[in-house]
Formats: C-alpha cells, sequence, structure tokens
C-alpha cells in the first residue's frame, strides 16, 4: 500500500480526477504546497490509464525529477526517469521526464495515455515556451493532459485555447492553503537577543532561529554573495544539534562545505558538484535537516526545499548575460517554499524595509513568449511534403494551434490574402560587401557560365579527362583548356595536341648526338631537373627512360588535384629502375601516361597524355564535374513560391514572392532551411531534430565533409555549455564555431543564433572536458582557471544529453548524418558509467537518522 493511500483528498483533487476518469484534460490552478501532484498519485493509484498506455509527469528541471523519480521509487512504485542524461526504465508504466524528452515521440503522432505538464506556466518562459506550447499544440486526442501551476492568473484562457484545437478542458482552482502564509518583520523576532552575533546575515539568521522560524531558505542572488552569507553563518553562529555525515557524503562536498553542513548550515548554486548538491544538501534540505540554507535564486526557485521559512535578500540576479529582476510569480515560487504540511501550522516570508514583502509576488497572467517552436516548425512541413500538400499551409494550421488569440505571422500572410499585384522580387545586397553581418550561401560558378549553390555532398573522384574548368571567360573540358594544360607544365613541358579538343604535354630531352640516334644532350632545364652533373654529358633513351622519367613525370601532376601523398623517404627507397612504363604506372598512378618520343625541329620530345590523372571535382546542377570551382560568398535570397488568391477567388499556383524581412519563413529562407517551396532542406531536416540552436551548428559542421565526426563530438561539448569555459589561447574546438558562422554569418535570430553561434554555446568547454577525460590532453592546458565543480559537471550532462539526443533522433539518408549517429552511439557506450567519478555525478544515500530525524533546531548561547 502507497503512503499517499492514507490520505483523504480535498474536494478539488477529488474534482480534477473525476474529469481525468470522463476524458477531459484538467488545469489545476492551486498554490505551491496544496497537493497539485497527489491529484496525479490518486489517479495513477486508481489504475485508470494502466490498461490505455503509459503514464508521463513531466517537470522543468533535472532536479525536481530526480526527486520524484527518487520519492515514488521509494513508494515501490515501477517507474522509470529520462532527463536526457539519465534514461532509465523508460518503458515502465510511469515516466518522470523533462518535457523536452517527450516532443520527438509527440512529433512521431504518438503519446502517452495521461501526459502530466508540471509548471506549466513555462509556456511564457523566453527560452523553453515554445516547446511547452508546442507539445500541447501537438499532443494527439487520445493523450490526456493534466497541466499543473501555482503561478498563472488566467488558466481559463488555457482552457479556451485549448477547447479551440479540440481537446475538452476543464479547470479547477483552489486557494486554500494547507499550510498558511504569513508575513513576518523582522522587527517582531527577538533581534535584542540577535545583537550579541556580529553582522547582519548572522543575526537575521539568528533572529529566525531564536524565534522558532527555522529551517530558513535565504534567496541570495549570485553564487559568491550565497557562499559569503553562509560562511558568516558558519563562522558566527554557535553549534546547535550538530549533523553527522557519512564519509561518502563528506568526500562530495569537501572539508569547507562539510564543516558548515555539521553546523546544519549550506550554500546551494550549479556551480557545486553533482554530488554535493543533488546527492546530499537537496535531500538534507528536504529532510528538514538543515537550520539555514543560502541559495541562488534562478536555482533553488524550483527545488523542492523543507523550510518553515523564507527571506528574499534581493529582487535582481544575474543570468550569465545581464541583470534580471525577478517577476511576481517567481516570487511566488519562492515565497510558496515556506511552511511544512503536516509540520507546520503556518509558513513565513521574514521581511525588512529592504526586501520584497508576501504582497510582491502574485500569479502572472499567461502569454505565450514570442519565440516560436523553428524544428517543430520544420518537422510539420517535410511531413506535409511527403503527403503531398502544400508545406506553408500546413505551417499556418499549426501556428494557429498555437496559444494566441491571433495565430504568429510566418512571413506570407498579407501576399496570399491580396489581390493586387505582387510586389517585384527583392534582391538586395547583390553583389555588395556583407562583412558576414547576414545568412550567406556559398555559390560556385558552373559549366553553364553561371553561379550556383554549393552542397556539401557533390564531390567526386574523377579523370582529368572528364572534368571541367570554368571561369568567367571560358568553360570547356580541362584537356581542352589550353591554358590550364599549359600550367601543368611548370615551364618544363609545352603544349601538343593529341587529338581534337585534347591536349597533352611535351619535354624537349635535348638534340641527338647524331641523326637517328638514341643517344642526346640533355636541355639545360633538364639537367638541372635531374641534378646532372657536367661530366654526365649525353644520356640514352634507355637510361632515361629507366632513371628519370618518371621523376620528370611527377613535375607535370596539376597542382589544382588531390593525389595520393608519397613520402620523400618513400621516394627515396623505391626503385626507379623499372622494366617498363606500366608497372611505373601501376605504382605512381596519379602520373601522366608516357605516350611516345619524337624529334622535331632537331630535338628529341617527351610526350604525357594528361586525361588518366586522378582528381577530386565538383558536380555541377548540370551534372558535369567542374576541377576547383571558383566560389563567392553572397547573402541567401529569402525568395519563395507559393499559391496566390487572384481577386475572382481563383489560385494561380507558384508566384515568386521575397517574405517580409525579420518573419520566420525569411529566417528560414536566408539560413537555407527550407527550399522555395517551403519543404525543409537537408540542413533544415537535420535541425528540425533538434529543440535549440545547437541543431543549427551540427548541421553547418556536417556540412563540411572534411570536418571528421570523432572530432565533431568532441566538440560538441561547447553547444550547450554556457559563457564560464573561456580559455586564454586557440582552442581547438573554435573550428565548430567557425563552421556555424560560416553558414550563417554573425547573424541574431531570438532563442537561436547571438552573433552566429548557439545561444548557450560556450568556448572551451570541449577542451575542459577532455582534459578531465583523457590525461594527454592535460597538456598546455592552465587548470589554475577556477572552474566549479558544477558548472564541469553540468556541462558534462549537457554534452551527454546531447549525444544520447543523437543517438535517438529519427533516420535520415545521408551518410555524415548516419556517420555522426554511429559516432554518438560508441561514445554513449564508452561513457556510461565509466566517467561518473571523473565529474562527481555518484550520489551518495542518506543514512536513516538523516532521512527520519526531526531535529530540534536551536542556538547554544553564545560563547
Amino acid at each position: 500500500m502507497f503512503s499517499s493511500s492514507l490520505k483523504l483528498p480535498d474536494p478539488w483533487q477529488h474534482l480534477a480526477v473525476d474529469h481525468l476518469r470522463a476524458g477531459s484534460d484538467v488545469i489545476v490552478s492551486a498554490p505551491t504546497g496544496a497537493g497539485k501532484t497527489y491529484i496525479f498519485e490518486l489517479i495513477y493509484q486508481s489504475g485508470h490509464f494502466k490498461a490505455a498506455g503509459q503514464t508521463v509527469y513531466t517537470v522543468p528541471t533535472r532536479a525536481l525529477a530526480n526527486d520524484k523519480y527518487a520519492e515514488w521509487r521509494d513508494l515501490g512504485w515501477n517507474v522509470g526517469i529520462a532527463t536526457g542524461d539519465l534514461a532509465e526504465n523508460v518503458n515502465a508504466p510511469v515516466l518522470v521526464a523533462t518535457l523536452e524528452t517527450q516532443v520527438e515521440r509527440l512529433l512521431r503522432g504518438e503519446g502517452p495515455a495521461l501526459l502530466v505538464i508540471d509548471e506549466y506556466q513555462m509556456i511564457a518562459d523566453a527560452g523553453r515556451g515554445a516547446h511547452y506550447e508546442g507539445t500541447i499544440a501537438l499532443a494527439p486526442n487520445k493523450t490526456r493532459l493534466l497541466l499543473l501551476s501555482g503561478s498563472v492568473s488566467n488558466p481559463d484562457d488555457v482552457a479556451e485555447w485549448m477547447r479551440r484545437i479540440g481537446r475538452p478542458a476543464e479547470v479547477v482552482a483552489t486557494k486554500h492553503r494547507p499550510v498558511p502564509l504569513e508575513e513576518m518583520p523582522l522587527e517582531l523576532l527577538p533581534m535584542h537577543l540577535a545583537r550579541k552575533f556580529e553582522g547582519w546575515w548572522p543575526q537575521l539568521a539568528a533572529a529566525a532561529i531564536l524565534g522558532d522560524l527555522a529551517p530558513l531558505l535565504i534567496f541570495s542572488p549570485r553564487r559568491r554573495d550565497a557562499e559569503s552569507i553562509a560562511r558568516a553563518l558558519a563562522h558566527e553562529l554557535p553549534q546547535g544539534e550538530p549533523l553527522s555525515l557519512t564519509a561518502a557524503q563528506a568526500a562530495a562536498c569537501g572539508k569547507e562545505l562539510t564543516a558548515m553542513l555539521e553546523k546544519r548550515i549550506a550554500f546551494h548554486h550549479s556551480g557545486l558538484s553533482y554530488a554535493a548538491r543533488a546527492g546530499v544538501i537537496e535531500p538534507l534540505a528536504k529532510a528538514g535537516q538543515l537550520r539555514v540554507i543560502v541559495a541562488t535564486m534562478g536555482l533553488a526557485a524550483g527545488i523542492n526545499f523543507s523550510v518553515r521559512s523564507v527571506h528574499v535578500a534581493a529582487t535582481k540576479f544575474h543570468d550569465g548575460t545581464s541583470e534580471q529582476a525577478l517577476d511576481p510569480d517567481e516570487l511566488l515560487q519562492m515565497f510558496g517554499r515556506a511552511g511544512r504540511r503536516g509540520l507546520d501550522d503556518h509558513g513565513y516570508v521574514i521581511t525588512t524595509r529592504q526586501s520584497p514583502t508576501l504582497g510582491d509576488g502574485r500569479p502572472a497572467r499567461l502569454h505565450r513568449s514570442a519565440l516560436l517552436a523553428w524544428p517543430m516548425f520544420l518537422r510539420v512541413m517535410k511531413h506535409a511534403a511527403l503527403r503531398g500538400d502544400d508545406a506553408f499551409d500546413a505551417a499556418q494550421r499549426f501556428a494557429m494551434r498555437l496559444f494566441a488569440d491571433e495565430p504568429p505571422a510566418l512571413g506570407l500572410e498579407t501576399t496570399r490574402d491580396a489581390a493586387s499585384p505582387l510586389p517585384p522580387i527583392t534582391r538586395s545586397h547583390e553583389g555588395t560587401a556583407t562583412f558576414g553581418l547576414e545568412a550567406m550561401v556559398t555559390q560556385i560558378f558552373n559549366s553553364g557560365g553561371e553561379w550556383e549553390e554549393r552542397h556539401s555532398n557533390r564531390t567526386r573522384s574523377a579523370r582529368l579527362g572528364e572534368v571541367w574548368i570554368a571561369d568567367e571567360s571560358k568553360q570547356s573540358l580541362a584537356v581542352a583548356h589550353s591554358r590550364f594544360i599549359a600550367s601543368l607544365g611548370g615551364g618544363l613541358a609545352r603544349l601538343f595536341k593529341i587529338e581534337a579538343d585534347v591536349y597533352g604535354l611535351e619535354v624537349a630531352l635535348g638534340q641527338p648526338v647524331a641523326e637517328g640516334s638514341e643517344v642526346f644532350r640533355p636541355t639545360r632545364a633538364l639537367r638541372k631537373l635531374l641534378h646532372l652533373g657536367r661530366e654526365e654529358e649525353d644520356l640514352s633513351l634507355d637510361e632515361f627512360t629507366k632513371k628519370h622519367r618518371l621523376k620528370v613525370a611527377r613535375k607535370l601532376k596539376p597542382s589544382r588535384t588531390s593525389v595520393p601523398r608519397v613520402s620523400a623517404n618513400e621516394r627515396d627507397t623505391r626503385s626507379t629502375d623499372l622494366e617498363n612504363e606500366r608497372d611505373a604506372r601501376s605504382t605512381y598512378s596519379h602520373l601522366p601516361a608516357f605516350i611516345d618520343h619524337a624529334v622535331r625541329d632537331g630535338l628529341l620530345l617527351a610526350r604525357w597524355d594528361m586525361r588518366d590523372i586522378p582528381v577530386e571535382a565538383y558536380a555541377d546542377n548540370a551534372g558535369r564535374l567542374i576541377l576547383q570551382p571558383l566560389e563567392r560568398s553572397v547573402p541567401r535570397h529569402s525568395e519563395t513560391e507559393v499559391d496566390i488568391k487572384e481577386a475572382d477567388g481563383t489560385a494561380e499556383k507558384r508566384k515568386p514572392i521575397a517574405p517580409r524581412p525579420g518573419s520566420p519563413i525569411h529566417a528560414w529562407r536566408s539560413l537555407g532551411l527550407i527550399d522555395a517551396h517551403g519543404v525543409p532542406t537537408q540542413r533544415g531536416e537535420i535541425v528540425s531534430f533538434f529543440q535549440h540552436g545547437e541543431g543549427l551548428a551540427i548541421a553547418a559542421a556536417l556540412e563540411d565533409e572534411s570536418y571528421h565526426v570523432d572530432e565533431m563530438v568532441e566538440h560538441m561539448a561547447n553547444l550547450r555549455a554556457g559563457f564560464r569555459f573561456e580559455l586564454p589561447g586557440f582552442c581547438a574546438s573554435e573550428r565548430l564555431g567557425a563552421a556555424c558562422r560560416a553558414a550563417y554569418g554573425f547573424i541574431n535570430h531570438q532563442g537561436y543564433l547571438a552573433n552566429g553561434l548557439p545561444i548557450d554555446y560556450g568556448e572551451g568547454a570541449a577542451e575542459v572536458l577532455a582534459a578531465l577525460m583523457h590525461q594527454e590532453h592535460r597538456k598546455g592546458l592552465d587548470f589554475q582557471q577556477g572552474f566549479a565543480e558544477g558548472d564541469v559537471s553540468r556541462a558534462y550532462l549537457e554534452w551527454l544529453s546531447l549525444i544520447r539526443h543523437i543517438v535517438h533522433a529519427p533516420h535520415h539518408a545521408w551518410p555524415r548524418w548516419q556517420a555522426l549517429q554511429a559516432e554518438c552511439a560508441r561514445v554513449l557506450k564508452d561513457h556510461g558509467k565509466a566517467m561518473r567519478h571523473l565529474f562527481h555525478l555518484d550520489i551518495p544515500p542518506l543514512t536513516a537518522k538523516q532521512k527520519h530525524g526531526r531535529p530540534m533546531h536551536y542556538l547554544l548561547a553564545k560563547k
């Protein structure tokens, strides 16, 4: 029997369960701590969805997922977890997951029997809101939705939206909080007793403890402030009931933090190692074992700490890029951490004249964020194209399912509805310098004398005789291009015509010593090339063939071809005393073919055919192979083709128009993600497999065929690392960023690219992780940078999460994508549990006393 079965549901909880059983979606609005999660536990215990399939409980953070997973597993549930970096028992009847891990199955048209979206106010989040919104829009009708939040003032608007897209939805709301919140001005606490302690923060904490308001949670704006406050408390406050840590816990926390924890004081922020943060501090705080926790704002708001009172030190914090102000609903969530159900009659918000008060926290009116989920739109457009439907119409239909009174404009709306003549196609910046500030496209000069877009998968091995030379003055087969063939002689050879439109090269060997003689006196150029001494005045043809002809042939190879490399040592050790030319060419297959000797104008000549030399060439749109085509980079034009309605209501097909600058379709076209008909390109398909800007970088890197996928996988550690890993000097992983900027320019697209790089791109993270994982990479890397363990472990977890995402992403026929998936699978297998100790990811368990003990939080007399 589950412990939760001992509780009796409140009427509003019972009503929510009844609506779910009746086949409706349910939106729950209830204060933090009221028991929203209990609705899910009730419906699970009832077994109502057991026969229909899996139930998935999604949360916004890994910390909350780990918390729920551990809680329900301790109750004996068959539960799995999926958080990107972690995937265990994912086919269990109950799956706890971060929401983004479930998007792919919804895009495939699949869904669980019940999908719970906890903290659904994330719809308004600037970075992740599009995923929450898109998840609701994509959920199959057979999937029931349970949305939970305590900080949304307009849940009825959400229900109306869901009904508009064909989902039966009911709102269940309550304002009742089982443990009421009260505001406690600091002046009402025993400050006269606390003033014996030195420092403002020790006095505040002492007053709270003396006033029986511990455990106390202090929200502080920055890491260093949180640590500084905790150190002051640990130094100044006298010992209460000591807390004993196990050896594993002490090892995870280090000497300083262990000493604090023994005094039941801790700081908490993302710079701590995962083991210390998630394995020691959070479980101890949840169990009520700590007197005071000082936590940063951005992280601790989502942690289920068990405290009696809360104090918010400031209303501004730094998110890594800029100073941010706390929103009223964020304050409400912070205040909601106060008050332990079953232990406290009230929760308290301790206030000062400078701190926010209880009245400053309130639910927010929910609006969708300005961000669109590009990958979702690209997938929708791709599926429409496969069905033979109009991709732009499919995108517009999907936009109409989003949480907005008016669907977000995609960029073609005014043109599609206009009866007036179309505006002319805009071709701005043609031939002008752009300085890399726009989305760029690389073009090649083709065999028809025109510029066309360069594609990454068109390099072919070929013979010189079948490739073309193309420049502004002439386009022809290479062997018919006299100027090109002449350039291959390097000043040693000159042109001769083998047959019509086929040129070869001939080398003047010297003057025969007598008419009809096969002995000749070498020319000065030949003597210099062969390093012949003065005493070697004459050569015979036989001697030249056996000892020197290959050396001359090597001088004739094209400078613009890709040929096998032969080391100097290898050349010296190979015998040139060969019996015939066939043997020579079997060893030196990249050399021109010898034709014959001839005498003309009193000179003995050796002649070669260049047609069989192997080269690497590019196949243009006409199918002709171009040898090292001319290239240029120009802004990518965003014109597209749509069906336009005429005044009489008829549709004239496929008129070219320019989408509105700044619109999503303009962006997708300019970045090369869709073609003129709205069908995702190869690049666009790869981008659609991801959820943020990292897909753009990975697609760009895959297009560089010289970029080996094993290097790319290592460099991908930068993509989600953030700003904390900048290293002095050159980093090899800069190649990934360079590939991204080469493809798109130094351009900004909200939520996806900032100065041509993914939003969370962090240079240097790949080198830091490699140095930890591979001892040989430590050389030359300065580890005195002061990287926080938590930042390193988070970068590692995000890297593993991205690798796992690629492994389980959809199939694509592009060999480069398949090679990347294979390499990611290999890396994921190698990293299983082998590296966890390097990044302090192993969580030490709590003791029975730590889990179930109820310490008395007090202060001994100050000595």
